[in-house]
């Protein structure tokens, strides 16, 4: 009978010595293939250039999902799968968190630029046909058109004459300079506006609005336009301080 019993306390011990190994192997394979994994994120984190953005965000989040998990584990302790001493939780936690630190966000997108504000005129109310000089009766519109200029006080006024495609697009294109050149020298010396803060341009023909093959797209196209160029300081106006207005829309001034 001792005999027996020897042998059996053997096989108890030798069940229990093989209950610990397959313990110890099976949490050494767990522990194994999670450092498999956070390493293989690691790998990926570093071989991504910073300046490729989209990817890099994208192992970014990996990274931060598995200092979450590890964060989670050292506070609550981790699964059995892991236990038995094997569990290198602290090490991964600071690979992982010292690779996030690294991480560089992109720059802020440019901001677009602003449109800038266009006044539009309608030459036929301010010009007689082919003429460049202004009609007595166009002032009123002018006042109006000076008005939203001196609201931008130090910006570039550009001042751009177009025409229909009737008649000679060289006479066209001089002409249109003509009726530019005619409101602004009427802003200068009527707004007491510098020349330096103006830029005259004559298009002609070259950029209707409207078609041509109607009157009323003619009458469209027949106009000079005003645009205030958002370029603070782009001219300095003699003992006047620069001002911003919070107004951007584009306004339009239609002749009756």
């Amino acid at each position: 009978m001792p005999l027996q019993g020897g042998k059996t306390g053997r096989w108890v011990v030798m069940f229990l010595l093989l209950c610990i190994l397959s313990a110890l192997g099976l949490s050494a394979l767990h522990n194994q293939s999670l450092i498999g994994r956070i390493a293989s994120d690691l790998q990926r984190w570093y071989a991504i250039p910073m300046t490729h953005y989209a990817p890099k965000a994208q192992s970014l989040h990996a990274l931060q999902q598995n200092a979450l998990l590890l964060e989670r584990w050292q506070r609550q302790g981790e699964p059995q799968r892991y236990g038995l001493g094997l569990y290198p939780g602290e090490r991964l936690w600071l690979s992982v968190q010292q690779a996030i630190d690294t991480w560089i966000p992109p720059p802020a997108p440019p901001k677009p630029k602003p449109i800038p504000k266009i006044i539009r005129l309608d030459s036929m109310s301010l010009f007689d046909s082919g003429k460049s000089a202004l009609k007595a009766g166009s002032t009123k519109m002018l006042v109006n058109s000076l008005v939203g200029v001196k609201a931008k006080p130090g910006w570039l006024i550009v001042v751009s004459g177009h025409t229909d495609h009737t008649g000679n697009p060289q006479l066209n294109q001089t002409l249109s300079l003509k009726r530019a050149a005619a409101v602004r020298d009427w802003m200068r010396d009527t707004g007491e506006v510098p020349e330096s803060c103006f830029a005259v341009q004559g298009y002609g023909e070259s950029r209707p609005i409207a078609t041509n093959d109607t009157p009323e797209g003619r009458a469209l196209n027949r106009r000079v336009e005003i645009s205030l160029v958002p370029q603070a300081n782009a001219c300095q106006i003699p003992g006047k301080t620069p001002a911003s207005s919070q107004d951007d829309d584009v306004s339009q001034h239609n002749g009756e």
